[in-house]
């Protein structure tokens, strides 16, 4: 049931057990006391004769089912072959949709039940009533440890487990006031109580079948998850727009797909990025399995051009690094209009040794698309600088820079 990562290091040493391992035994607590109250709660309905206890056990079956589904999707998620690459997640939508068929048959015979009630009447309704008011207390100590034990490890599966043990009191009580009702001579109290939890019983199994139906035709995930995750991918600065994201439901698991526009132009710091969103993503939303980023450049309206001068008048240079002056300007992609010009010094003239890759890396912190030289960096230094952060080297095949800037070049990215 657990989604927390563990890094190799934690509770390294101490004997102590790691976070994990402790939500998948909590979980384990869970099913197994849930599976005791809902035989004994059957071993009632033999005795008894009662239709709200046929009901709540049925009810209780939801959640015996439920913690079951989970287990399995744990088992099968790791169950790859050649025939499946993809694994059998969705083996829990089917055993899901089986299960909610028969919730519902058994519903239609918890109806039955209260149409058609025994003709012999009820009975052992004294014991019955003090073994379901003594079944309050492990429920409610469980819930209260369990919510304790999810929060020191940051588990929502396991709080949400702890919230809905906490609910299953409500119908309990409800079958109680119906058995108390029973017992003062108002026999048809366990019939309302029955039906009251009927509807619950028929609640519960739509909802599987929904999911499960969901799950199977690979609908979206609720709303409220993908705002979430919208969120998260916006919060990264480097992160410009969010292209699109959508992510769907196999088994209890999530797959998303992601696609965003950054302002980085590295590879490397790309990848950096869409690693720490996959790892953010994971953290913060439980059952997600796999996350798919794919990341396009930033939109510009207008490409920063650079290129070599000799001189300030404006005559290109026959070198990179050796030359005194950078020309600079901005073009706008529509329709090529000049939007600034600037001429600068070269900043590493006067330095002796790997002038040319420190006026490259300078250059790309000016966030440069274009280069225009005369010089060839086959197997140089800056060659390797500007591919690494896609700046474009263009040959400088005039020999002014004006007759550079009116150019018009269509083959602008």
């Amino acid at each position: 049931m657990e989604s927390f990562k563990m890094t190799p290091d934690m509770d390294a040493g101490n004997g102590s057990q790691p976070p994990a391992d402790k939500g998948k035994r909590l979980a384990a607590y869970s099913f197994i006391l849930n599976f005791s109250l809902t035989l004994v709660k059957y071993l009632l309905f033999l005795l008894t004769g009662s239709a709200s206890l046929l009901a709540e056990t049925v009810h209780s079956l939801t959640d015996v089912l439920g913690s079951l589904l989970v287990f399995g999707g744990i088992y099968l998620a790791g169950k790859k072959s050649a025939q499946f690459p993809l694994g059998l997640y969705k083996a829990e939508n089917l055993a899901a949709l089986l299960s909610a068929g028969l919730i519902l048959l058994s519903g239609y015979e918890i109806g039955r039940t209260i149409l058609y009630p025994t003709t012999g009447g009820l009975q052992h309704l004294d014991a019955t009533l003090a073994i379901l008011l003594f079944m309050t207390l492990p429920i409610f100590l469980f819930s209260r440890y369990e919510r304790r034990k999810a929060q020191e490890l940051n588990s929502p599966s396991l709080l949400a487990d702890a919230e809905n043990w906490r609910t299953d009191l409500a119908p309990l009580a409800i079958v109680m006031a119906g058995i108390a009702g029973a017992r003062f001579s108002y026999a048809y109290f366990d019939r309302i109580a029955a039906f009251a939890v009927l509807l619950l019983v028929v609640k519960a199994g739509y909802g599987i079948a929904r999911d499960a139906v969901k799950s199977l035709l690979d609908a979206s995930v609720d709303k409220a998850t993908l705002e979430k995750m919208s969120q998260i991918v916006v919060g990264f600065p480097e992160v410009t727009e969010l292209v699109s994201l959508t992510a769907r439901n196999s088994g209890r698991y999530i797959f998303a797909n992601i696609i965003v526009r950054l302002s980085l132009k590295r590879l490397k710091a790309a990848h950096g990025t869409i690693d720490r969103i996959d790892k953010e993503i994971r953290r913060l939303i439980p059952f997600v399995e796999k996350v798919s980023v794919h990341y396009e450049p930033e939109a510009k309206e207008c490409l920063k051009n650079a290129a070599m001068l000799a001189d300030r008048e404006g005559r290109i240079s026959d070198h990179f690094g050796a030359a005194p002056f950078v020309a600079l300007w901005d073009k706008r992609k529509a329709d090529g209009e000049v939007l600034s010009r600037e001429i600068l010094e070269n900043p590493f003239m006067a330095t002796e040794k790997g002038k040319g890759i420190r006026l490259a890396e300078f250059l790309v912190g000016m966030q440069i698309d274009i280069l225009y030289t005369r010089e060839v960096f086959s197997g140089k230094g800056p060659a390797y600088v500007f591919s690494d952060a896609e700046v474009e080297v263009r040959t400088a095949d005039t020999a002014t820079i004006d007759e550079l800037v009116a150019r018009n070049d269509d083959s602008s990215p």
